[in-house]
């Protein structure tokens, strides 16, 4: 049964960013309009939103996937008003974030750092401003390899911090991925469980999200696409996985680089969705390759266990979407594909890809709606990082 068309005039907002233009947007009949934007310092990485305040906390960094970088910030933006603006000046931050979220109280907020492997933590005032003083936590003991995801484990003044570890190469051996609980005590950060099944081999966690119900946290296995369900118990996580999903319809047929990516639930508790993402490499469009799976993976989720049930498998008509978000009523999820580019499909026919915005709407059952796609010119840059604002 369809979702009210209705709730297509209730003017959604998404905050994205194009390099280091942070734009505000609006879903409007199921097309994505631009209503503002604001160039920060540097190119954006991550976001997060204050609770209660409309404050996005916005990470920024000369840094990239290939380059450290040498600056690095967090700038604080206001977005009521169907506008943007500046709320303080940027914070210098010691690394390249890659991640940033806050805790449910909007008290404190948490970044992590991949290359070194550290995690600081910011206290904020009632007005939801960011301390320039700091926890910063680089041991890499107890943070473990690659950190790409800090998130607050529910009733807790705990972080999950999630390790996606690296692949063996020609010149090294593989780091070992984790998960990662960390508990705040306000004046240091320690490890106070590790979870790393097989000692981490074999384990590249990426993105994870914990159940409304807190019996259930969810793991996206970047390195191995799999959806993995671990129990929570009391104050902590089982050691090992309950269950174990493949994200991709054709396991067999693997195009590397095929990524596992973000993971959203549905506000209702009953869906997930996950995204495949795949890109060329070397990305030489005037060579297009055969494709990889570009793909959202819909799944229904048991009320009892909370295991995972393929429902659906809807293909992206975009390369790599870093990003996928769901409104703040379950009623509409938008993917963000990061980059242009041309791929071959089965027939040996170029298809010429954009970035942008794909709408959905959620249908009553969980499954999606394509409304359309709305294409961004992103130039040499790309559509790095979307999320609904919250209502």
């Amino acid at each position: 049964m369809q979702a009210s068309k209705a709730q297509d005039q209730r003017g959604y907002l998404l905050l994205a960013s194009i390099g280091p233009l942070l734009t505000l947007n609006e879903l409007r009949d199921g097309s994505v309009v631009r209503v503002d934007s604001l160039s920060m310092p540097l190119n954006v990485q991550y976001a997060c939103f204050h609770p209660r305040l409309g404050i996005a906390y916005v990470a920024c960094s000369n840094g990239g996937v290939a380059s450290l970088g040498d600056r690095h910030c967090l700038v604080q933006v206001r977005y009521g008003q169907r506008r943007l603006e500046l709320v303080a000046d940027a914070i210098a931050l010691p690394y390249r974030p890659i991640h940033v979220s806050i805790d449910p109280l909007g008290r404190r907020l948490a970044i992590a750092y991949n290359r070194p492997a550290a995690v600081t933590r910011h206290e904020l005032d009632a007005q939801g401003a960011v301390s320039e003083d700091h926890c910063l936590v680089d041991d890499p003991v107890l943070i473990g390899h690659f950190p790409h995801q800090i998130l607050p484990i529910p009733s807790k003044e705990d972080w999950l911090l999630t390790c996606r570890g690296d692949d063996a190469s020609p010149a090294a051996p593989e780091n070992p991925g984790c998960l990662g609980v960390l508990t705040d005590s306000g004046q240091a950060i320690t490890c106070s469980q590790r979870i790393a099944p097989n000692g981490g081999y074999g384990f590249g966690p990426r993105n994870c999200a914990f159940h409304a119900d807190g019996r259930t946290l969810y793991a996206v296995l970047e390195r191995q696409n799999q959806l993995l369900g671990f129990r929570c118990r009391g104050e902590t996580i089982e050691p090992q996985p309950r269950w174990a999903v493949g994200l991709l319809e054709r396991p067999l047929e693997v195009r590397r680089p095929q990524l596992g990516g973000a993971i959203v639930l549905h506000p209702g508790g009953r869906h997930a969705y996950v995204v495949n993402r795949w890109h060329p490499v070397p990305a030489d469009t005037a060579q297009p390759a055969p494709c990889g799976e570009n793909s959202i993976v819909v799944f229904a989720l048991d009320p009892d266990g909370g295991k995972p049930a393929v429902t659906q498998r809807v293909p992206l008509s975009g390369l790599h979407a870093r990003c996928i978000t769901l409104s703040h009523d379950g009623h509409f999820l938008v993917a963000a594909p990061r980059q242009p580019g041309r791929y071959l499909d089965e027939s040996g026919r170029i298809v010429e890809c954009t970035a942008g915005f794909t709408v959905y709407r959620v249908m009553s059952d969980g499954c999606l709606e394509r409304l359309g796609h709305h294409a961004v010119d992103v130039g040499r840059d790309q559509l790095f990082w979307a999320d609904f604002c919250p209502a």
